[in-house]
């Protein structure tokens, strides 16, 4: 019986770090379209600043990937895209955040 508990136990703990740690920061951070929380919001990319995902609607497509130049008229500074803000800003104002933290 007590081998039973602490079998539970080991499992829930287990279960807990990989919900706490399930960020990959070597992955591409590329959402998952069916999920509706992912769906009209900008989402990091993982492996370049000046990129982002785009999930236009629910459903099973891949996301798109969006580039902050597309946003900015070719006389606007260039920019990368913000975590933080879910945002595209002038290099200037961008700060390199962990994709895990």
């Amino acid at each position: 019986m007590k081998a039973a508990l602490v079998l539970l136990c080991l499992a829930l703990f287990m279960a807990l770090c990989v919900a706490v740690y399930g960020c990959n920061p070597d992955g591409n951070n590329k959402p998952d379209c069916t999920n509706s929380t992912n769906v009209q919001v900008k989402i990091r990319n993982f492996w370049d600043p000046t990129r982002y995902w785009w999930c236009a609607s629910l459903g099973s497509q891949d996301p798109v990937v969006k580039t902050c130049e597309s946003e900015t008229e070719s006389t606007e500074e260039t920019t990368g895209f913000d975590p933080t803000t879910k945002s595209c800003i002038p290099w200037g104002q961008w700060k390199w955040v962990d994709p895990c933290a």
